[in-house]
């Protein structure tokens, strides 16, 4: 619940500070606005890090040549950094595009809901809440951001957080 509040401040603060975004998502079909929300997730993830451990001995590659990581072994993952990897994501890694072709496999936020066995659950709703909520708002007449959030940073889970968003509407 946090974290859909979270993303849904982060959102809205993307769409009213970037106009061509925001016409995009009033204009487009809920498919457009779903694209939308996931790559703004891709480039926001609320939860920053995720701690995984091997179940088995895993060989990454590195430029340097292989590393291997032992069964059992704490793995800290950089879900910002993953989320913006030209190998994966393609061109303009931190650009909002909702068209980005992505490779199979692959989620549409990257890794901002985890992946495999650990998912989150309620990647789904979330995501739906989100783009209910915003597609509501954004349909009130004169509705404009008033003052940007403050951030701050929640190191008990490893995410953003954000407060003082004012929104007003005509």
């Amino acid at each position: 619940m946090i974290t859909t509040r979270e993303f849904i401040t982060v959102a809205a603060w993307h769409l009213f500070t970037d106009d061509n975004l925001r016409t995009a998502y009033v204009a487009g079909d809920e498919a457009t606005r779903v694209a939308i929300l996931h790559e703004i997730l891709r480039l926001e993830p609320v939860v920053a890090n995720l701690a995984r451990w091997t179940t088995a001995d895993v060989e990454v590659p590195d430029e340097a040549g292989p590393v291997r990581i032992p069964a059992g072994a704490r793995v800290d993952i950089a879900i910002g950094h993953a989320n913006v990897d030209p190998a994966t994501v393609g061109e303009q890694p931190a650009e909002v595009c909702p068209a980005r072709s992505l490779p199979d496999g692959v989620a549409g936020s990257v890794l901002s809901f985890g992946d495999g066995p650990h998912r989150c659950p309620g990647a789904y709703i979330a995501i739906q809440e989100t783009e209910i909520f915003l597609t509501k708002l954004f349909a009130l007449p004169g509705v404009r951001m008033e003052r940007e959030p403050v951030v701050r940073f929640r190191r008990q889970i490893e995410s953003y957080e954000l407060s003082g968003l004012i929104l007003r509407v005509d």
